[in-house]
């Protein structure tokens, strides 16, 4: 577990509250309280071998195999990549670090989990997640929030990381994952920084959301 050894006093979500276990999941805790307990961050990223689709829907995601896992490690100030025979590197580098990502609750934990990864046992924060509870805007891209805070994007989709993997091109999905990494953690970076980021849906709807993640 993430620094748990630390004397800190955690404020908790009252989902805590309706669940049958005695400890708090990530989920249950206030995002400051994570930055307080977690003096290291590890902003992950994963791409997969199959689409949602070939494996049956969004209730088989655990089947879809890992190509690609790319992270950002705070603590070496490091980029690291991981093909599938690697991830168990991965995994452990998450049980002692605070896991921050985009959309990773939903999807990059769930697929690792095939690999042995625990999610119980993490202190996750995800940045998409924050900014829904944060907006009551559902499932935003990350391309929209890169976009209005760095005036930067995405460089290819997930699809198209599909498509390589099934022509043998690793590097470019290696290319690619870490390009989400790099934009995930200076988005969040901005906004440890800052106290908010912003949301570019087109050039005329631009809003800006302010967040406390630090």
């Amino acid at each position: 577990m993430a620094e748990t050894a630390r004397n800190i006093r955690i404020k908790l979500n009252a989902s805590f509250w309706r669940h049958g276990s005695c400890l708090p999941f990530s989920e249950d805790v206030i995002p400051s309280s994570l930055f307080l307990k977690n003096r290291h961050f590890l902003v992950i990223d994963i791409e997969t071998q199959k689409l949602v689709q070939e494996v049956g829907g969004w209730d088989h995601i655990d089947k879809l195999g890992i190509s690609v896992a790319c992270a950002y490690d705070s603590k070496t100030d490091q980029f690291l990549s991981f093909q599938e025979n690697e991830i168990k590197k991965l995994i452990d580098l998450c049980e002692s670090r605070l896991v921050v990502g985009y959309n990773i609750r939903g999807f990059d934990l769930p697929v690792m989990a095939a690999y042995g990864l625990d999610p119980k046992r993490l202190d996750v924060f995800d940045i998409m997640y924050d900014l829904e509870a944060l907006t009551r805007q559902r499932f935003l891209k990350l391309e929209y929030v890169a976009r209005g805070t760095l005036n930067a994007g995405k460089s290819a989709d997930g699809l198209q990381a599909v498509e390589w993997w099934k022509a043998g091109q690793i590097q470019k999905i290696i290319d690619y994952c870490m390009q989400d990494v790099k934009v995930t953690r200076d988005v969040f970076q901005f906004g440890r920084q800052n106290g908010f980021v912003k949301i570019q849906r087109s050039d005329e709807n631009v809003s800006q959301v302010g967040v406390q993640w630090n």
